[in-house]
């Protein structure tokens, strides 16, 4: 039997083809959008719809309030690598989580892109901020000193999806289906746009970092009948000057239905590979030619694989790159591997079988590669796992349920991260602690929380009591950096202050934030980049009500 580990508790039912953020079948899903000045979530596909698509000639019309789901997270997809069985690993005792609910078990197995119109650019808007210095948080926050501000508004397909972002020199990229854009930094002035390769065509899949001022991209050149692109092209995307390079097929092999067309794809470059993962295969393109040098269906390199193991996500690490596998259900539930790129091999593999009552934990999604920290979803909750470079576990965090009150709010900021997309994350670690916010509701307020790393107990929490922590975005001196939004949709942008050791508030510095509709901006759909005392942001799902880029600070 394999050695016993500390519990976990998994996340939620959700199909994995709904993105995040999507409420789970039979909950109210609004058609449209409010009227201005109202404050109002990213909008939702009608029931029976997917993702957001609708038949042609559908009119959206306003809908009630939306209010966040009482959960969010996977579903089990229906393949037989996730069926659940009655005697799957059944455990006769269960060791205490901390500060836990439940108790749940952790087995350590023993063997280690509809047709998309280009974005037009609506004029943006140029504000200053000369008022006075902060005031510590508690106290009436005077408006923060500082240089121009801008915020930059796209026409965009309703219901597209962002799929990433990156700080590239003096702009700031992001891309969606049918765009990718370059902002400048210092105005939000357009830089320049590229489009799909192909005419009627959509963006499928991006890597999480630029190389030499490369990014590798997949496109498909037709749509699924769900108007999301058939993902079989590779290119190569200059992001200085928004030039395509090479455009190259992907041949990935697939173990089940491979007829099917994927929707996604995972690429990275390192080593002079373009490395490309898609469901049960990968693939290693030449960086300079784009021709395919390798080509390995998955399989986990611990053994007991029985043909259908799938990456669920890929981040490069230091010369090697990090995988999340799942497996069938006579495997262990989750693998974390090391890929090389010159060969597409897969070693120093660790196993991880979990079993919640009746349910199972998958889809181990990668967030970060050092250390390796991956959310892992159940029936029920999720967890953070904490990982050292062998995939050890060195941290276990309940995340809880994403829509209650003291869960973390472990969506996909503002990606679209199924289909080996791109991962999002809303945390940071430093100084042994673990820190991130619960629940962000549409209206009303949260907390902002810190765990130890190793125990996974909570050490510190601060509520928000007039407005909502958005997520940290760094530690500086010794405190927490976070965005806070207002907890109504009228109110402004405050970047605070915590300090790390035990949460107790500093200074805080607001800046007045309104969009074209008279609200607040929705900034639980945002990345951000935060340095130099100034915040810049791009939104994910589109929004024709909101920001689709702003910047704020001194």
């Amino acid at each position: 039997m394999g050695q016993q580990q500390s519990g976990w508790q998994g996340d939620q039912n959700q199909n994995p083809n709904q993105p995040q953020g999507y409420p789970p079948p039979g909950q109210y899903q609004p058609q449209g959008y409010p009227p201005p000045g109202q404050y109002q979530q990213q909008g939702y596909p009608p029931p029976g719809q997917h993702e957001g698509y609708p038949p042609q000639g559908h009119n959206p019309q306003p809908q009630p309030q939306y209010q966040p789901p009482s959960h969010l997270g996977y579903e089990q997809p229906q393949q037989p690598g996730w069926q659940l069985g009655p005697n799957d690993w059944v455990s006769s005792e269960a060791p205490d989580l901390p500060k836990s609910k439940k108790k749940l078990w952790l087995w350590l197995a023993p063997v280690l892109a509809l047709v998309v119109a280009a974005a037009v650019v609506v004029p943006i808007v140029l504000t200053s901020d000369d008022s006075s210095s902060p005031a510590p948080a508690g106290g009436q926050p005077a408006p923060a000193a500082g240089s121009k501000n801008w915020q930059v508004h796209l026409e965009r397909p309703q219901y597209e999806k962002g799929f990433g972002s990156w700080e590239v020199g003096d702009t700031l990229v992001v891309a969606y289906q049918g765009l990718i854009t370059a902002f400048a930094k210092a105005d939000g002035k357009q830089v320049w746009q590229a489009k799909p390769p192909a005419e009627g065509g959509k963006f499928c899949g991006v890597g999480t970092r630029p190389v030499n001022d490369q990014m590798a991209i997949a496109f498909g050149k037709d749509l699924n009948s769900q108007g999301d692109a058939n993902c079989k092209f590779a290119a190569l995307l200059n992001l200085k000057t928004g030039q395509l390079g090479w455009q190259q097929p992907m041949e990935v092999p697939q173990s089940v239905n491979p007829e099917k067309a994927r929707t996604g794809a995972a690429l990275e470059i390192m080593g002079g590979v373009v490395v490309v993962a898609q469901n049960y295969g990968t693939i290693g393109l030449d960086l300079a030619t784009g021709s395919q040098r390798w080509s390995k269906p998955v399989v986990k390199p611990t053994g007991g694989d029985q043909g259908s193991s799938t990456i669920v996500s890929m981040l490069p690490a230091k010369d090697k790159l990090i995988v999340s596998i799942a497996g069938f259900i006579s495997d262990p539930a989750l693998t974390f591997a090391y890929l090389d790129p010159a060969t597409g091999e897969l070693s120093q593999g660790k196993d991880y079988g979990t079993k919640d009552g009746d349910g199972r934990f998958g889809s181990p999604r990668l967030l970060t590669a050092d250390p390796p920290v991956a959310l892992v979803n159940g029936d029920k909750n999720a967890v953070y796992l904490v990982m050292d470079e062998k995939f050890e576990k060195t941290g276990l965090i309940d995340a809880g349920k994403l829509g209650e009150p003291d869960g973390l709010h472990s969506d996909g900021v503002g990606l679209e991260f199924t289909n080996n997309h791109q991962q999002g994350h809303r945390f940071l670690m430093s100084g042994g602690l673990f820190v991130s916010v619960t629940s962000i509701p549409l209206n009303g307020t949260n907390k902002l929380v810190a765990y130890d790393v190793a125990s996974g107990a909570k050490k510190w929490e601060q509520a928000i009591p007039d407005g909502k922590a958005i997520m940290p975005l760094a530690v500086e001196n010794g405190s927490v950096v976070v965005l806070l939004s207002p907890a109504t949709p009228q109110g402004d942008q405050r970047i605070a202050r915590f300090t790390l050791a035990d949460g107790s508030p500093g200074p805080v510095a607001t800046y007045p934030l309104k969009t074209q509709s008279g609200g607040a901006p929705i900034t639980q759909d945002f990345q951000f980049y935060w340095h130099d005392e100034r915040l810049w942001a791009v939104r994910g799902p589109s929004n024709p009500f909101d920001y689709d880029a702003f910047s704020i600070g001194k």
